[in-house]
């Protein structure tokens, strides 16, 4: 009955386990990270190594599970953008074993307060006393509160995987906050703390805004948010073309957003790299026994269905001045011995499961 039980123990554990080769990021941000380009067939086409965690209540698809990706990645209007790129060049460029996974938690329009477990609230709050109330609607698809949707995404990513690192891209809304930066660093120090993550295996990737829009000039912001972070990195916008639109020019075009996401999966890989461990270079050791005065005794089965009555013939670890019998392969002999020894004398069982 203890087998059976130890038995199941382990069969139960093994069903939920977590699967070291799936690669989770967590993103959030305003619209660059929702996405802004237009969906294409392409777009559309899934690769069954490039997954959405989904964040949003939208599209049949239920909060906390895992779907082959496709836009929108976000909530319901969200488009392609980084994390549509980063993903497929993810998979692209690691071994086919590797699974890659994105949550996406992004408004466009907002500030970092949105984000921040302190001030979110009051930031809800004054927003709706003032009007400006069109992006709601996208908050409740994201449960109303996208700091908790960050956490709740990332305790499903570490039960189901690994969390490998942050995509962060916001900005433009607080191009008039000076301590942007310092916000910024806030909500991730907040997430890798309530999440229980090493901050030194936990990178957070931080994009510039776009260079040739209005507010390229903020970049410096961007760049010092990085700097903050011990594992921030910033990832270069330089060369994305962004998109000219009536009121403003904000949002990266499909070219832009191309380049930019394949930055971030280019950083990322990177960063893999400096995790991986060391080579083994130390020399094997040669554990065959190659001692004459051993005996060989070969122990062969008395039933096909049960080795155990063979095992029980061996010395007992209990007795005085024997030790554990122990299992070894003998690569000489391309044969399985088990070994042990009593008084000083050292015996080989040959295991053969052989009738006799």
């Amino acid at each position: 009955m203890r087998k059976i039980i130890v038995f199941l123990a382990v069969c139960f554990a093994t069903s939920f386990a977590q699967d070291p080769n799936l690669h989770i990021y967590l993103a959030y941000g305003q619209s660059n990270m929702s996405g802004q380009a237009t969906v294409t067939d392409k777009d559309r086409v899934q690769d069954p190594r490039f997954l959405v965690l989904r964040a949003a209540n939208h599209s049949n698809q239920k909060v906390g599970e895992f779907y082959p990706a496709a836009p929108p990645m976000g909530h319901s209007q969200s488009k392609v953008g980084i994390v549509d790129i980063f993903g497929r060049t993810m998979v692209e460029k690691l071994p086919d074993s590797i699974k890659i996974a994105v949550a996406n938690i992004a408004i466009g329009g907002q500030s970092i307060d949105l984000f921040d477990k302190d001030r979110n609230k009051t930031y809800v709050q004054n927003a709706k006393n003032k009007g400006d109330t069109w992006w709601i609607q996208y908050l409740d698809e994201y449960g109303g509160d996208l700091y908790k949707r960050i956490v709740e995404m990332g305790k499903i990513a570490k039960q189901k995987g690994v969390i490998k690192g942050f995509l962060f891209h916001q900005g433009e809304a607080d191009y008039q906050m000076n301590d942007w930066p310092k916000r910024v660093k806030k909500v991730y120090d907040d997430l890798i703390a309530e999440l229980e993550l090493d901050p030194e295996q936990t990178p957070i990737l931080i994009g510039e805004l776009a260079p040739t829009g209005d507010l390229g000039w903020r970049n410096d912001a961007v760049k010092e948010a990085a700097d903050l972070i011990p594992n921030g990195h910033l990832i270069s916008a330089q060369g994305c073309p962004a998109l000219k639109e009536a009121s403003y020019t904000l949002h990266f075009t499909r070219e832009g957003y191309e380049t930019f996401g394949r930055r971030y999966a280019e950083t990322m890989l990177e960063i893999l790299k400096t995790q991986e461990p060391p080579p083994d270079t130390t020399t094997p050791v040669d554990t065959t026994v190659t001692d004459t005065s051993v005996t060989d005794t070969t122990v062969q089965d008395t039933s096909a269905r049960d080795t155990s009555l063979a095992i029980g013939k061996l010395p007992s670890a209990g007795v005085a001045g024997s030790s554990a019998p122990k299992l070894y392969f003998d690569a000489k002999e391309q044969a399985l011995f088990i070994r042990t020894e009593k008084n000083g004398i050292v015996r080989r069982y040959r295991v053969t499961g052989k009738r006799q």
